[in-house]
């Protein structure tokens, strides 16, 4: 069954302009963030027909704020899903960054995978599981068309899993879009086809 996917990076977050840390926390968007958001609905609107399809959003403010700006001009109902938050990094979730370099793991000379930022986050494994598990439930869906809106380390992830990349490949830059960041995937036959990656519209 042919599939369509659309994920959108939230705008600009608070903890953006105040040198903080994002991760699993709950700031809101700036008014420029919710700006930035509204004129990716405008492009959305002008540019795909989206009246099919299912709208999933993290639950984390930013995310669901961008979302709800998108709306504006894609009403779509929007369904918010803790599967698509940003990786959490634990003690490292909305901190200061000057407190946050302090207190971060470095990371190995050899790329691990289970290797934890702090003592109570996220690995690169567990998120990659939580982004292919989301991604296998919507190939396994009977709807066909999907916008989901997320954040750019979990986005980072779902684009290598709907390519069919590895985990080797978060180190590729490629994947990771700036906020705001819009790609489409379509998958027909088993094969991805990339009709944009990480498009900036705003």
């Amino acid at each position: 069954m042919k599939k369509t996917i659309i994920t959108v990076r939230h705008t600009e977050s608070e903890h953006h302009v105040k040198n903080f840390s994002g991760g699993v926390s709950y700031w809101n968007l700036t008014a420029l963030g919710k700006d930035q958001a509204f004129k990716v609905g405008k492009w959305l609107s002008e540019n795909e027909s989206l009246d099919d399809f299912k709208m999933f959003s993290s639950d984390l403010p930013r995310t669901f704020q961008t979302a709800q700006e998108i709306c504006k001009l894609v009403p779509l109902k929007i369904e918010t899903t803790e599967r698509l938050r940003e990786i959490d990094l634990g003690e490292g979730n909305g901190i200061p960054y000057d407190e946050y370099d302090k207190l971060i793991s470095p990371k190995p000379e050899i790329y691990d995978p289970n290797h934890r930022s702090f003592p109570h986050a996220e690995n690169d494994t567990e998120l990659w599981a939580r982004m292919k598990s989301f991604y296998n439930s919507i190939l396994e869906s009977d709807e066909n068309d999907f916008i989901l809106v997320s954040h750019g380390g979990a986005l980072l992830f779902l684009h290598l899993v709907i390519t069919g990349k590895t985990l080797d490949d978060i180190r590729n830059d490629y994947y990771f879009g700036k906020a705001g960041a819009i790609s489409k995937f379509v998958i027909d036959e088993g094969k991805c086809f990339v009709e944009y990656l990480n498009k900036n519209v705003i």
